[in-house]
């Protein structure tokens, strides 16, 4: 995003409830992304014989997106519950 589509994305925040809004279309985007990356990089270790150097690179990447997956989905479950409840 450039600085003009940030500042208007921050100014347009004028509640709690905007606030959680705004993270949760922040969160969604990069749960997309990470998905995407995640679906490239399973892709592209398929074609690797496990006896190349970069598959066990590539294997501990995707674990570690799948982690911060993970913590992604549970940040925006605990803010759709804090959503509800506000």
């Amino acid at each position: 995003m450039d600085d003009f589509v940030n500042k208007e994305f921050v100014q347009s925040i004028n509640s709690a409830d905007s606030l959680l809004q705004k993270e949760l279309i922040i969160l969604h985007s990069e749960e997309g992304l990470l998905q995407q990356r995640l679906h490239l990089m399973k892709e592209f270790v398929n074609d690797l014989p496990s006896s190349d150097p970069q598959y066990n690179m590539i294997q501990t990447a995707i674990q570690m997106d799948q982690i911060e997956l993970d913590e992604l989905s549970i940040r925006k479950a605990t803010l759709l519950h804090k959503f509800g409840t506000t």
